[in-house]
């Protein structure tokens, strides 16, 4: 039976993106927040679940979930850190990274993201780029003045990226519990 092309996409939980060797690039405000999640420090975080790498023609490297297996944190194919999940994992799919063409050639061949029809959005607004963007420029910058992950040196860029992002909640743990004013 051949499936119909649906007007936008639905996920159905399948978890088979979290399955997939595909790398997932984390931002410095992700670590932070999936390792308070989790009950770590950053720096014990990163040494259990991520790697840096330099990917394509960057000479910079970036945090990386490592996914061996897939995503570590794909539980009877639910997130168990779902609340704090990475940004990438948070915003897909979505085609703020380039054509809906280019997302299904990342995607398995089962999600439903194959059947949705040319031109559909999720989670494209403007807000949502920016928030995304901003937290990987910061990260970015980070790694090219410190070239690997060190939570004290982070910090200033964490603050950063939590505080455009307005996540009131990561900025006052962060700031040792002292009250975060705009």
């Amino acid at each position: 039976m051949q499936e119909t092309i649906k007007d936008r996409f639905e996920c159905r939980q399948c978890g088979n993106c979290c399955r997939s060797n595909s790398m997932l690039p984390l931002t410095l405000d992700d670590i932070y927040r999936i390792a308070d999640f989790l009950d770590m420090g950053p720096d014990e975080f990163f040494q259990e679940y991520c790697k840096e790498m330099v990917i394509g023609g960057s000479v910079t490297p970036m945090a990386y979930l490592t996914r061996e297996d897939g995503c570590p944190f794909l539980k009877d194919n639910l997130c168990s850190i779902h609340f704090v999940k990475p940004l990438l994992c948070k915003y897909m799919p979505s085609t703020i990274f380039g054509s809906s063409q280019y997302l299904r050639s990342k995607m398995p061949s089962s999600c439903d993201v194959q059947r949705a029809r040319n031109g559909w959005k999720i989670n494209d607004t403007d807000s949502v780029k920016e928030r995304y963007m901003v937290s990987m420029i910061l990260t970015s910058i980070y790694y090219s003045n410190y070239g690997k992950f060190d939570y004290e040196s982070a910090k200033p860029y964490i603050y950063r990226i939590l505080l455009i992002n307005r996540n009131r909640k990561n900025l006052y743990d962060l700031v040792d519990n002292h009250q975060v004013t705009n």
